[in-house]
């Protein structure tokens, strides 16, 4: 297996982006186009990883809150206990049900990866909002998890649908980490998806810098489209992952700096090779 992790804590330079890639994935991590106007912990507080295996492509991006430690935490929990498993030649589960399950046992442990860090370090936990995917073609799976407000977007042919964020009825933001959590709640208040790779083409998750009002950007599924697009038409197949991933987080840095107001942003992409050439 072969990762990639950038930790916020490593990355705190204003306007600059730091971008790893290989083959179909990359991740890019940046502190943001200008300086928080709100109050913060850390200077930087997200993180984004990915995991390539013989079978499987996994990428995550975590936005913690009140403090850095948190959204390491939570991955560093998917990498220590699923990720090798996840992306491995042969599907270790079958099934929608089992995937699912899959889902909601990797929630737990990052939401109980984020209380024990805090508790050994004696400070307030540093909650986080969390998203995940994981590409198995030759099993023609694709399970996705969210919780909170940062984004998981599908693109098929340009056209980027969004699959994370959280639920528009609700009043609050939800994260991982504020307390200790059952199956039920993780399942109440996260979105976790299993479906067939079928027409999607590539998958790019953001953390929340993307879209911040009076921060971000305003239309992000047309920030996406338009980045895919352009790697699709103009970049090798090797390159479109870490071609898309550095205009999504150029483009949020522009809009931070016209706005005079930043936040973290953190961006991973998947692209499906055997998707791609026509």
């Amino acid at each position: 297996m072969q990762t990639a992790f950038l930790r916020g804590r490593d990355h705190h330079q204003i306007g600059c982006l730091e971008l790893e890639g290989l083959g179909s994935a990359a991740i890019g991590l940046s502190r943001g186009g200008a300086r928080k106007t709100y109050s913060h912990t850390d200077p930087n507080e997200d993180c984004v990883a990915f995991a390539l295996g013989d079978g499987g492509q996994l990428v995550i991006a975590a936005d913690g809150h009140h403090g850095e430690l948190g959204s390491e935490a939570a991955i560093e929990a998917i990498f220590d206990q699923f990720a090798s498993l996840w992306t491995a030649s042969s599907a270790p589960f079958r099934g929608e049900a089992a995937w699912r399950q899959q889902g909601i046992d990797a929630l737990i442990a990052s939401n109980r990866a984020i209380l024990e860090i805090a508790g050994r370090n004696q400070l307030p936990p540093a909650p986080t909002t969390f998203v995940l995917a994981l590409l198995r073609p030759a099993d023609n799976l694709f399970l996705h998890l969210s919780v909170g407000d940062s984004h998981l977007f599908t693109v098929d042919r340009g056209t980027a649908v969004e699959l994370g964020g959280r639920n528009s009825d609700w009043k609050f933001t939800p994260f991982l980490g504020y307390e200790e959590a059952r199956a039920e709640t993780i399942e109440q208040y996260s979105r976790i998806g299993v479906r067939s790779l079928t027409d999607v083409r590539a998958v790019v998750l953001a953390t929340d810098g993307l879209s911040e009002p009076g921060i971000g950007v305003e239309d992000p599924a047309r920030v996406v489209s338009a980045a895919a697009s352009r790697a699709e038409l103009e970049s090798p197949a090797d390159r479109r992952a870490v071609d898309t991933c550095r205009e999504v987080v150029e483009i949020t840095l522009r809009a931070q700096r016209d706005h005079k107001a930043g936040d973290n942003i953190g961006c991973s992409v998947l692209w499906l090779d055997h998707k791609t050439e026509t």
